[in-house]
């Protein structure tokens, strides 16, 4: 922890003391799987509301430092659906040139805090949802904004940290971790394997924050979605904790009804606008979850954990994610959040090259995508989670 902190590790971001970091620190040098490498590495998860970057002794397994900062892509929209939107309506250069001049930028204040030279830097990993990696590459966007929403293009196993920033002040390689799906990235891949570590048999993630992916994970074999979680849980004025907790107090004192009308004025925060994103968020979401637990044949009693990361999962009270709804009462118990687990997947990449390319190739294949928007169950679980 800096002596100057200021608390708003957005802003900042540059000490260890961050919970998915901390959480990490110190037991990958006694993992089996650690691949010790003279040099340092960079992990990235690219959110599209936050980017976070992480620093690593990749001789030591130890995470040394991080860097935050807003996406500056935030200009074109708040999610991915308004950015694919703006690539194709020629914007794609404009997108392309924001992240990777903010992440430029980004490495020199790891390095410069650290006192670390760019020709120390050997490898860097990238995890992100499709599109933050399609932007990043300047790859057209139109095949994921139009049916069937599938990737047309696909990823190079390594690229060169001149193919990707068009810049040499870096001679590293650089590693993205694949996608399973238009709308199920590299970010929830990279979550997975960050919690296989756990050895549960059987678990759901659920990553929520601007864009929602849900995962449930079974002896190997995978169920993927995404919900449209919606800006509503992170788009500045509210913060994800605060307005499922605001809410949660709306219903427990009886000053909203099962529709989410606010029944007087109540002073506060919290708006019927507010309540009424939200209730499309949550519903999306509980449906999403619910519409995989029945796709797999499976009860919430079978499920070992539910693990919560994301914009959400890092501040979300868990008695208050059921009391509105978002989360099984069934399932209160088994629910813990793990922060941001794409970016612990990002750094077990750099620590365990070998181990995390098999497992990838395990995940990729085995899994089934369902399409929520075409779920013939949909509709009929929308309109029943939309009430509380």
């Amino acid at each position: 922890m800096l002596n100057n902190c200021i608390k708003n590790c957005i802003v900042c971001g540059k000490c260890s003391s961050f919970p998915i970091l901390t959480v990490f620190n110190g037991k990958f040098k006694d993992n089996a799987n650690f691949q010790p490498r003279d040099g340092y590495g960079i992990a990235i998860d690219i959110g599209t509301t936050t980017v976070v970057l992480a620093l690593l002794d990749l001789s030591c397994g130890k995470i040394i430092t991080r860097h935050s900062f807003f996406n500056p892509q935030r200009r074109f929209g708040p999610d991915v659906i308004s950015r694919i939107k703006a690539a194709n309506e020629g914007y794609l250069d404009e997108l392309r040139c924001l992240i990777i001049e903010s992440l430029l930028k980004g490495f020199n204040e790891l390095l410069e805090f650290q006192k670390i030279q760019p020709n120390q830097i050997i490898d860097i990993s990238i995890a992100a949802n499709t599109t933050m990696i399609y932007l990043l590459l300047g790859f057209p966007c139109v095949s994921l904004g139009c049916a069937p929403f599938k990737p047309s293009y696909s990823l190079a196993q390594h690229y060169t940290f001149n193919d990707i920033f068009s810049s040499q002040e870096f001679s590293c390689q650089v590693q993205i971790i694949p996608w399973f799906a238009a709308f199920a990235g590299g970010d929830i891949m990279a979550g997975l394997i960050h919690l296989l570590s756990f050895n549960k048999k059987r678990f759901f993630l659920i990553d929520l924050g601007t864009n929602g992916e849900l995962a449930l994970y079974s002896d190997g074999k995978l169920t993927i979605t995404s919900a449209a979680a919606g800006p509503v849980l992170e788009n500045g004025k509210n913060t994800a904790s605060g307005i499922i907790h605001d809410l949660a107090v709306l219903l427990q004192d009886c000053l909203i009804d099962k529709t989410g009308k606010l029944l007087n004025d109540v002073l506060g925060s919290i708006t019927q606008k507010d309540i009424r994103e939200l209730q499309l968020a949550k519903s999306a979401v509980r449906s999403g979850l619910e519409i995989i637990l029945e796709t797999s044949g499976f009860t919430y009693n079978e499920i070992d954990a539910v693990y919560l990361a994301g914009g959400i999962g890092q501040a979300m009270n868990i008695n208050d994610a059921v009391k509105i709804g978002l989360i099984p009462f069934e399932l209160k118990d088994k629910c813990s959040a793990v922060g941001n687990s794409a970016l612990g997947g990002a750094v077990c990449k750099l620590f365990f090259p070998k181990t995390i390319n098999y497992e990838i190739e395990n995940l990729l294949s085995d899994f089934t995508e369902i399409n929520l928007a075409s779920h013939s169950c949909f509709n009929e679980y929308f309109m029943e989670y939309m009430e509380f």
